[in-house]
């Protein structure tokens, strides 16, 4: 695929200024990736066999709730994400960040600076959230994400437009430390939308590529904080809410979960 790849990436180049492709290019990939990465869970609650996979099934999808999700994203897309990414061309000419076919870094290198963005972000996101938790600010910011108590994947950014700004701050750090090639900003806003959608997707399906990640969260880490609003601050992995114990409520629900499953098997 790389020739195919790179005749596209110099037909991008030859046609489009580099304000052009830093913009719009970048919006297209962050609209593009995150409602193409939520059809999946969309389409599940149309299947009855992927029910078993849903975490809350006492609680399943409406059409209210997901028109609602649907106007707020638009809202936020266009409102508060829209201006930030007008930004990127002048963060890539103050910081000389290239463009060129020649000068991007082998994928490996991207997929390395990927999981370090991550890394980033989510020690970022693990305190942060947490302080938008405290008792005094949650009902003026964070609560607008907790409206769902049972999420899924398009209530990923589905936040009040404050939260999209200091949450969304982590986002940014990783890409300041790491970028060399406009590339960067693409491969992270994908990973990261698709980290996002998958913890917020409602369904724990197995053989799920993202779980070969170390210390990956998952959805049903992050779908036990809605559902019980303490614990499991961190947005993908676990070590931060393991050393400042915020998981323990959900390793105790873990495991009244598993106990009630062996009493039904040895009752059946």
């Amino acid at each position: 695929l790389q020739q195919p790849f790179k005749n596209a990436w110099n037909y991008m180049l030859d046609n489009y200024t580099k304000f052009q492709i830093a913009t719009w290019g970048s919006l297209l990939v962050h609209e593009v990736s995150y409602f193409l990465l939520c059809v999946p869970g969309f389409v599940f609650q149309f299947i009855p066999y992927m029910q078993k996979y849903k975490i809350q099934q006492d609680k399943p999808e409406t059409w209210e709730k997901q028109w609602k999700c649907f106007k707020t994203l638009l809202f936020n897309h266009f409102f508060i994400q829209l201006p930030l990414i007008c930004g990127t061309y002048y963060f890539t000419e103050y910081f000389n960040i290239p463009y060129e076919w020649e000068e991007m870094p082998r994928w490996y290198v991207v997929v390395a600076q990927c999981f370090g963005c991550a890394v980033i972000e989510d020690a970022w996101h693990y305190f942060l959230h947490r302080l938008l938790h405290h008792k005094r600010i949650y009902k003026y910011i964070h609560k607008v994400h907790h409206e769902f108590v049972s999420p899924f994947g398009m209530q990923a950014e589905y936040a009040h437009p404050l939260e999209t700004l200091i949450l969304g701050a982590g986002f940014f750090i990783g890409i300041v430390v790491f970028c060399n090639h406009v590339i960067l900003l693409w491969a992270w806003v994908i990973c990261r939308l698709m980290e996002t959608i998958d913890v917020h997707s409602g369904y724990d399906v197995p053989l799920n590529p993202l779980h070969l990640v170390p210390f990956y969260a998952g959805a049903r880490f992050h779908d036990f904080h809605h559902m019980n609003f303490i614990g499991n601050y961190a947005s993908t992995f676990t070590w931060w809410d393991r050393i400042f114990g915020t998981d323990c409520q959900f390793i105790a629900y873990r495991e009244k979960e598993k106990k009630q499953k062996l009493m039904a098997k040895k009752a059946n």
